[in-house]
């Protein structure tokens, strides 16, 4: 099992990541959300109940399986129809030895984070603006089949909804892949799959 201490740092960082995408893609009104200093940088969080609400559930499901060394991927989807992605965020753990944080103040796991932010809004701002509210987002969580079966059995989870997901195509358009960062103290990879 992957050390609690590493996984609450590599969930915290998703956290942080999806929120950010979130705010610099314009996927929600700027107005909801609020700035907050992580990783000695600024970045914006949600306080919107029902967003919370959702990112609560899918963050500690995907700590526990981050936990159980179960997690392979989440993935934060754009879309404007339900059966056409426009933009995919990969967020993979890499795999790492029992414990084996490089950086025991976390000071180069930090300024990494920091980097891939700055990368990310950079990278962003480059990207195809959305209307306002003309894009909707989910967050699927790649996992293998038997730990799917066991989590959509187990009580604690049953308020979260568990359901294998559709594939998605991709819309025929030129599709851009930014490799936007490697967070490799703690093991944490992001990549952008873009539709231009």
């Amino acid at each position: 099992m992957q050390s609690e201490y590493e996984a609450d740092i590599i969930v915290e960082a998703i956290e942080v990541l999806v929120n950010h995408i979130l705010y610099v893609r314009g996927i929600y009104p700027a107005h909801i959300f609020k700035k907050k200093r992580m990783y000695n940088t600024p970045v914006f969080v949600s306080i919107f109940p029902p967003l919370n609400n959702y990112l609560t559930g899918v963050l500690r499901s995907a700590q526990e399986l981050l936990r159980r060394r179960e997690l392979q991927c989440l993935e934060l989807i754009v879309y404007q129809k339900e059966s056409e992605q426009l933009e995919s965020y990969k967020m993979s753990p890499e795999p790492r030895g029992e414990g084996q944080l490089a950086d025991d103040h976390l000071m180069e796991f930090e300024q990494k984070m920091r980097f891939a932010l700055y990368q990310i809004s950079e990278r962003m701002n480059q990207a195809r603006k959305y209307a306002a509210g003309s894009c909707q987002f989910k967050i699927h969580l790649h996992t293998t089949q038997e730990a799917f079966i066991r989590f959509s059995h187990e009580p604690q989870y049953q308020e979260f909804p568990w359901l294998l997901a559709q594939n998605l195509e991709l819309k025929s358009q030129t599709v851009s892949l930014l490799p936007l960062a490697l967070v490799e103290t703690v093991g944490l990879k992001l990549e952008a799959l873009i539709v231009n």
